[in-house]
């Protein structure tokens, strides 16, 4: 749903606001749902069949694959109920059958059913990152040195065998398993990791997705299977933040016979007649349209051939782009998908209601899915007047009532947040000490217009006629939000809440946005901010994101997809430096981060509202084994690497 940037004014039609909220369309019950919802996918969206005849898609006027061109080049059809063959266009012809019940397809990336970057294959290009590499090949194609689980801080060495620290936290040694292969037979050696990390280091001013890089001064080949890393620094979690699934450099490498003598900062790493993109996972790109990205299991996996992991029993995984809540969950209810977006709860209910073999992380109990490690906050480009000054910042906080936004948003089932980390278990003695500074500060759940109305008079500003803040040339600050779609449900309350406090606010959810506030050039956003609350990488990674290292001038992107606040206070910097060659048990590290916070709340470069519930509704129709709150091994979510492990743990259920 893109809804103007005007929508948050005060003239919303009750029809607006029901939709907003996700309270008409799949609320009102199945047959006005059946009504709203097309027979058959416009002409732009993947293909769609009744049961049980099959489709085959036409064969597209490509070029002719090489020898490395994966086998089965196959489009998707869906079907909504029985188990019904889908058949995908290769480059030259059709070449595969696969039926619906041995199929995964999920919804992820692109907006409005399409994908402008299905042909971007580099994780580390702005165009490549959230509609490219993370839209189905990260969770196929590509595998960590170490895949890790953030619900409970366990790691399982994947690609690596083993690894460990010298004494002094400055140099990291790794082992990577034997045979392990690239999708085209080749081997995947040290080679191939030294050359990703060392390109990604030299790039790291221009590129997206580099994790702590900035720590690494060489990454060295010893032999085929042994890589030395080499710090500038100590520093005992770099193993967490870097080499894991939780978007470490090794969310995507390089081969470096492919990518040698190429601009890493702009190589899109796609062309089907050179059978590119290659990775190491059990499944192979056969298609990738606008409407439509199709990987097909790779019979030859190297972990399957070593032992290391037996072949998924998916054959083929199918991502389609994001569409409007209403059609992405009506495919969930007629078994035409596996996995939705991210949905508001109203729908989340009503989905149950109508299939009962649709479930969350958490069943089809509260809270619809589990906290994630990205709390949800206002953000600013703290570069950009007026948010520049932290006057305006704490104002725009004391603005917000968050008890009464998080209850209208998350339909009385969220959590409220008030900084940058997550409360898992571990993390409480880091989440008590900082109480007193909250307090001190008086972040709580209401709003205080009065203490709004005295900031705002400091910095010069007066109410106009209108009732609006304006400065004493009569400007008013530029409000508008940006707002992801999956977030959608707090544009309404959160910039009404803004407006009755005297700002101009508005919000605007279209989809280009995002880069924007990559870049700086969308000064005011509402997202989330991570992996917060992670065992083996927080307190300092979270406070890190804000030091001035990460800084770019307005209009670069920003190097850490969350690092983008620009935030910049050489005595809070200072502070955090002091924790970085500390462990976490470290009661200087507790110390130092009581110190760093204070400066933060002191300065707020960020509003947290919420922690983040994600809720993705899942079908058992054809597949069990999900992850859930009774089996947490991995995060049940389409966006992330550990995606993979789900794949792996996925069992038919025998459904036709």
């Amino acid at each position: 749903m893109n809804l103007p940037s005007d929508f948050a004014n005060l003239r919303l039609s009750r029809r607006q606001v029901l939709t907003a909220f996700g309270l008409t369309g799949l609320g009102v019950g199945v047959g006005v749902l059946a009504a709203c919802a097309p027979s058959a996918p416009p002409a732009a969206a993947p293909t769609s069949a009744p049961a049980p005849a099959a489709t085959t898609a036409p064969a597209p006027t490509a070029a002719k694959p090489a020898a490395t061109q994966a086998p089965a080049q196959a489009a998707p059809t869906t079907a909504p109920v029985a188990a019904q063959p889908t058949t995908a266009p290769a480059a030259a012809g059709v070449l595969k059958t696969v039926p619906r019940n041995q199929t995964f397809t999920a919804i992820q990336g692109g907006a409005n059913g399409t994908n402008p970057d299905f042909a971007n294959f580099n994780v580390r290009t702005v165009g490549g990152s959230v509609n490219g590499w993370h839209s189905g090949a990260l969770q196929t194609m590509a595998e960590p040195l170490i895949m890790f689980d953030v619900l409970t801080g366990e790691y399982e060495n994947w690609l690596a065998e083993n690894w460990q620290y010298n004494a002094e936290s400055t140099e990291l040694t790794l082992k990577l398993r034997k045979g392990i292969e690239w999708s085209d037979g080749t081997p995947f050696t040290s080679k191939d990791v030294v050359y990703t990390f060392n390109a990604v280091r030299d790039g790291q001013d221009k590129m997206v997705h580099t994790a702590e890089i900035n720590f690494l001064k060489e990454a060295q080949a010893v032999d085929d299977l042994t890589i030395k890393f080499v710090l500038n620094k100590p520093n005992p979690r770099w193993w967490a933040t870097t080499l894991t699934s939780n978007h470490g450099v090794v969310e995507q490498f390089y081969p470096e016979a492919i990518f040698k003598g190429q601009d890493p900062v702009t190589f899109t790493f796609y062309d089907p007649a050179k059978g590119w993109p290659i990775g190491t996972g059990p499944y192979k790109l056969v298609q990738a349209t606008a409407q439509q990205k199709v990987f097909d299991l790779n019979p030859n996996y190297w972990g399957a051939k070593t032992g290391f992991k037996p072949l998924p029993k998916v054959q083929r995984v199918i991502f389609l782009p994001n569409q409007d809540d209403t059609l992405a969950t009506q495919k969930l209810i007629n078994n035409e998908i596996d996995m939705c977006k991210i949905v508001p709860v109203p729908t989340l209910k009503s989905a149950f209601a109508q299939n009962a073999k649709v479930i969350t992380f958490s069943g089809q109990d509260p809270p619809y899915g589990y906290t994630d490690w990205c709390p949800i906050s206002l953000g600013f480009n703290d570069s950009a007047p007026p948010f520049d000054k932290p006057e305006m910042r704490q104002a725009i906080n004391f603005a917000i009532d968050r008890t009464k936004l998080v209850n209208l948003a998350e339909a009385g089932a969220g959590v409220l947040a008030y900084h940058q980390f997550t409360p898992y278990a571990w993390f409480d003695k880091f989440d008590q000490a900082i109480k007193p500074t909250e307090q001190k500060y008086g972040l709580d759940a209401v709003a205080h217009p009065d203490k709004v109305a005295e900031l705002m008079g400091k910095l010069g500003y007066t109410k106009g006629g209108d009732g609006m803040w304006a400065d004493s040339s009569g400007q008013k600050p530029n409000m508008k939000i940006a707002v992801p779609d999956w977030l959608k449900n707090y544009g309404p309350p959160l910039s009404q809440q803004l407006r009755d406090a005297g700002f101009d606010a508005s919000f605007d959810t279209s989809p280009g946005l995002d880069t924007q506030v990559q870049t700086g050039e969308q000064a005011l956003y509402f997202g989330c901010q991570g992996p917060a609350g992670v065992k083996g990488m927080d307190p300092y990674f979270m406070l890190s994101i804000f030091t001035s290292q990460y800084y770019r001038p307005t209009g670069e992107p920003a190097p850490i997809s969350w690092a983008t606040s620009r935030y910049r206070n050489p005595d809070y910097d200072a502070v955090v430096e002091k924790i970085s060659p500390l462990s976490v048990d470290d009661q200087k590290t507790l110390d130092y981060f009581t110190q760093a916070m204070d400066l933060w709340f002191r300065d707020l470069p960020m509003v947290y509202v919420s922690q983040l519930i994600i809720r993705y509704p899942m079908n058992t129709t054809y597949w069990t084994g999900w992850p859930s709150k009774d089996k947490p091994y991995g995060f049940p979510h389409s966006w992330q690497q550990e995606l993979m492990k789900t794949l792996f743990a996925l069992q038919p259920t025998g459904a036709a």
